[in-house]
């Protein structure tokens, strides 16, 4: 009995391999198909990506899976597969070199080591010091062994810290529990997606856009869809276009108002606008609010925490607010569900946020004055560094907030990553190229984390160095 019951279970994985090894015939010739695809479009100039079409592809898709049995989520994710499949073997026009502000920043530290003065405008780091009770906090609770595993989430007081912060701030109901204390952040943001996004899955990043979401997307196997906005717009999102570029595949939008590298802030029409988007479309909406602090337009500061009806993740840091870059501490507030699945992560790969650091976060959320003087010297800075740019041969969005001017280069013929290099090379000054912020290749930004004095004079230099362009 035993025998028949092997040969049965034999005979099944032998038929379940060669249904495999159809499958894979069949993918085979579906890439072959798009191949000649690719050439037909390259022929009569056409886009690589074609939205339309992937629309009917998963429509019919939806249709088929829910005739055979197949879960849609899955059917979808294989599609998207599929798709990022197909768009690689099409032919593609050769690709722009890109550097990213990382790149121009260790030309920048090069120089700096042979004792060349570079007037850094390119990494998006405050020159601000941690405040002096914060650092002494730190270093009291190592002194008194406070360097410990806590909990994943980080301690309760901290997370309780951090929930009556944002009650204070922005009248947001948040309970200790949905609380997590992150590696800065830039973790947040991987905790957000890892703990949102599958395989196959689909994430909207409105453009241009800090190039770590992208990545990070990618990272946990998703694919980053990417709604662009125009200076010419104000850099304000299109809302017919994001529900358009919106599929069944697509989990999460990610935004960031104040926006790095635009400055750019929403007004409550549109940040709402999204919210619902967001809530009919059944998505998550990952909300990076780390210069939430850097508001210059004098209203209120716009929150995801204000829509708890929405399926959310909110990231924001200590890192700009209150100059502590270096101490890499952030956190993360969604529902509480969500919050323990990123906790289980983070338990798996850094186990928890040091100690001694978390009370220097709880010492920090006590100096708002800080922050707020931080927030008035970064809008002086960005006043100076517009009005100096406004003879220049550059477009510009005067920013909102955040740290950062992205002007546009209006002199033909010059790409961000050349400008870049050699500006760096021929006035000694660092700024970020804009294609690393996406399809922006003649952008360039500058960060304000310096002195007023010193960023007046590299746009100084900005404007000799393009004088030479013209």
């Amino acid at each position: 009995m035993s025998c028949v019951k092997d040969n049965e279970l034999d005979r099944m994985r032998s038929e379940v391999l060669e249904i495999t090894k159809e499958i894979l015939r069949l993918v085979a010739k579906r890439q072959s198909l798009c191949a000649e695809i690719g050439k037909l479009k390259q022929s009569k100039g056409l886009s690589i990506e074609d939205p339309s079409a992937e629309r009917i592809l998963r429509e019919a898709i939806t249709k088929e899976a829910l005739a055979l049995g197949i879960e849609e989520d899955f059917a979808q994710r294989l599609t998207t597969q599929l798709i990022e499949e197909c768009i690689k073997v099409q032919p593609k026009p050769p690709e722009k070199k890109v550097l990213t502000h990382r790149d121009i920043a260790r030309m920048a530290e090069a120089l700096e080591r042979q004792g060349v003065r570079v007037i850094r405008m390119d990494v998006g780091e405050p020159d601000f010091r941690a405040p002096s009770v914060v650092v002494e906090r730190a270093y009291q609770e190592m002194k008194a062994g406070r360097s410990r595993y806590t909990e994943p989430k980080g301690k309760q007081e901290l997370r309780q810290a951090i929930a009556d912060y944002v009650k204070m701030r922005f009248d947001a109901d948040v309970k200790a529990d949905q609380v997590i204390a992150t590696m800065g952040g830039a973790f947040g943001v991987y905790l957000a997606l890892a703990s949102t996004v599958s395989p196959g899955d689909e994430v909207i990043v409105i453009d241009p856009s800090w190039p770590i979401y992208k990545s990070c997307v990618r990272y946990v196997g998703g694919r980053p869809i990417v709604l662009e906005t125009r200076l010419e717009d104000g850099w304000e999102p299109n809302l017919d276009e994001l529900n358009e570029k919106i599929s069944a595949a697509t989990k999460a939008i990610i935004m960031n108002y104040p926006s790095n590298p635009t400055g750019k802030a929403l007004g409550k029409k549109t940040f709402k606008g999204i919210v619902e988007i967001a809530q009919d479309r059944k998505l998550t909406l990952i909300s990076d609010e780390v210069y939430a602090d850097y508001n210059f337009t004098g209203s209120e500061h716009n929150t995801v925490l204000n829509y708890p009806e929405v399926s959310y993740v909110l990231i924001s840091s200590f890192s700009k607010s209150w100059g502590m870059t270096g101490f890499r501490v952030g956190f993360v507030i969604s529902d509480l569900d969500r919050a323990n699945k990123m906790a289980a992560i983070q338990s798996m790969l850094i186990t928890c946020i040091p100690e001694f650091i978390q009370y220097a976060a709880i010492e920090a959320l006590k100096c708002l004055d800080e922050a707020k003087k931080n927030s008035e010297v970064m809008r002086e800075r960005a006043e100076a560094v517009c009005k100096a740019l406004e003879p220049l041969p550059v477009s510009f969005y005067k920013p909102d907030g955040a740290m950062y001017v992205f002007p546009r280069i209006d002199v033909k013929g010059i790409d961000g990553s050349e400008f870049a290099v050699k500006l760096l090379e021929n006035k000694n000054v660092s700024v970020a190229p804009g294609g690393a912020f996406g399809n922006y290749f003649n952008y360039f930004r500058m960060s304000l984390g310096q002195p007023k004095e010193v960023l007046v004079e590299g746009v100084k230099r900005i404007g000799e160095f393009l004088s030479t362009l013209s």
